[in-house]
């Protein structure tokens, strides 16, 4: 049964390195960057809500035709409310998948911390565009953003992001079923 993976949390939680992380796992896992779409996007700071929820609706049918494919798909979002997220459920229902759905539990202190690192040195182009919408002292207003998730989503899978990227990248590997599509070497 393949799988659809959201990996959701506040921007800067490190949503976009885990689901890299985690594509590499598989065989030709998708990894699917959902503001990589949005910024590919000609003018769309010029509208955030219409290119982001086109954005969405391409991930969409990129899911679907990578899940039909037979292949797995994980993303990224930060996503604090339930919309995309039953949309992201519903095509997975739809297509016999099985939909796993984490959330990064950073406490406010290190999300401020990475968020600051982040903009002294931007790893990714993204960065350098998020860097000016989001700042360190957002941090504890978007750690809350997403706690109304605890109970509009009991299902999900929170887990502890506040230390290395290495012991979340565990934990989300321990909540993910085995996958036949799984590479050997790992």
């Amino acid at each position: 049964m393949n799988q659809l993976v959201l990996i959701n949390g506040a921007p800067g939680s490190g949503k976009s390195t885990m689901a890299t992380a985690v594509a590499v796992d598989y065989e030709l896992m998708l990894a699917l960057d959902v503001d990589g779409l949005k910024h590919s996007l000609s003018r769309w700071e010029e509208d955030l809500s219409v290119s982001g929820l086109h954005a969405r609706r391409l991930a969409l049918a990129l899911a679907r035709e990578h899940l039909i494919a037979g292949y797995d798909v994980v993303l990224g979002q930060y996503l604090a409310r339930t919309a995309f997220i039953e949309e992201l459920e519903e095509l997975a229902i739809q297509l016999d998948a099985q939909f796993i759905e984490f959330v990064l539990d950073i406490n406010p202190d290190a999300l401020a911390s990475r968020l600051r690192l982040r903009a002294e040195s931007p790893s990714r182009p993204e960065h350098a565009v998020n860097n000016r919408l989001v700042r360190a002292a957002d941090a504890a207003g978007l750690v809350e953003s997403i706690q109304g998730l605890r109970r509009a989503r009991p299902h999900a899978i929170w887990v502890e992001a506040s230390g290395a990227q290495a012991s979340t990248l565990k934990r989300i590997r321990a909540g993910l079923a085995p996958l036949t599509h799984r590479c050997e070497a790992t």
